[in-house]
């Protein structure tokens, strides 16, 4: 039975053979406690990842090694769950001849790109002073960086994994930080250092991430992290631009610094100003809301409430 997505999987195919096109962008080699090498793969079309397990990958090692993230292939599977969520069995894999479109296979904003780049330029236009501008032309639209910022993902996992992912949080904090920021009367030189921080706070995740279709970091990303990367790449850009306000360079490499909150989520040093606490619960808030949404939409039980979201420590109800 070929299935057209893997959103399409529930548990009305509990223990039943499918077949999917799909693309395997993550696996890794185990060994079992009999001794039997086993992979743990991702698969993942347009709609869904899906966990899958792969037994007889000691038997196809070599072929199994040559797919890349981007070759899409056919899978023979049956459907199963682990810990309330779906999970298959991979009993064949075979490579396409044909040509499959990789829109198909990759999931996306469904915000569109349209809207998400007006987003864009609409609070770029908010920041009034020119080494604020410059900075962020520097950093965002400079031809070395905006395609990436605008594809690629915020997360490996928890939230706005997809292409465009970065973009759309990036937007999202925006607009969360810039309603706080007008609520409270902050001044137009807050409100524009706030932009600015909102806007790369995680500009280095497209240093951190590879990618997409493949998911996970880079080495430079798994060494040095988008907190450090992200503060020393604007520190840079700052130090090109003549007489960059030394107040402002302060504020924003603060608010890029503090923006996980506290020392034991990454961030080595504290939000100091106005500004970073807002970047921060705006950061906070677009990144939980998005991961709880995900997370309940990929739920096809029946049940009142989710599985516990591992990130959140609870539960949800769903209806």
């Amino acid at each position: 039975m070929l299935i057209k997505n893997l959103k399409e999987i529930n548990k009305d195919y509990m223990n039943k053979t499918i077949e999917a096109i799909v693309l395997i962008v993550e696996t890794k080699v185990k060994t079992a406690r009999n001794d039997k090498v086993y992979a743990d793969m991702i698969i993942q079309d347009a709609s869904k990842q899906v966990e899958a397990k792969y037994w007889d990958y000691a038997k196809k090692e070599k072929f199994t090694s040559s797919i890349k993230e981007d070759e899409p292939v056919k899978i023979k599977c049956v459907v199963g769950e682990y810990q309330g969520r779906i999970q298959v069995t991979i009993k064949s894999i075979e490579k396409i001849e044909e040509n499959i479109d990789l829109d198909k296979l990759i999931p996306s904003s469904d915000w569109g790109t349209d809207k998400l780049e007006k987003g864009l330029k609409y609070f770029r236009d908010l920041v009034e002073e020119n080494h604020l501008q410059k900075l962020l032309d520097l950093m965002i639209w400079d031809e070395k960086y905006y395609a990436k910022f605008c594809s690629h993902p915020a997360a490996k996992r928890v939230h706005h994994n997809f292409r465009q992912g970065l973009l759309q949080h990036v937007l999202e904090v925006l607009k969360f930080a810039y309603t706080i920021a007008k609520t409270k009367n902050l001044t137009e030189k807050q409100i524009s250092r706030l932009i600015v921080m909102c806007f790369l706070h995680d500009w280095a995740k497209i240093i951190e991430y590879k990618s997409l279709p493949a998911i996970g970091f880079t080495d430079e990303g798994t060494m040095l992290g988008h907190i450090f990367l992200g503060a020393h790449h604007t520190l840079n850009c700052m130090n090109q631009i003549d007489n960059f306000d030394e107040d402002d360079r302060l504020v924003i490499l603060n608010g890029i610094l503090g923006h996980h909150g506290k020392y034991e989520y990454g961030s080595p040093v504290l939000p100091k100003t106005v500004e970073a606490q807002i970047l921060h619960l705006a950061d906070v808030t677009s990144g939980d809301v998005e991961s709880i949404i995900s997370f309940s939409n990929d739920d096809d039980s029946k049940e009142s409430f989710t599985p516990k979201l591992w990130n959140m420590g609870t539960d949800y109800f769903k209806r």
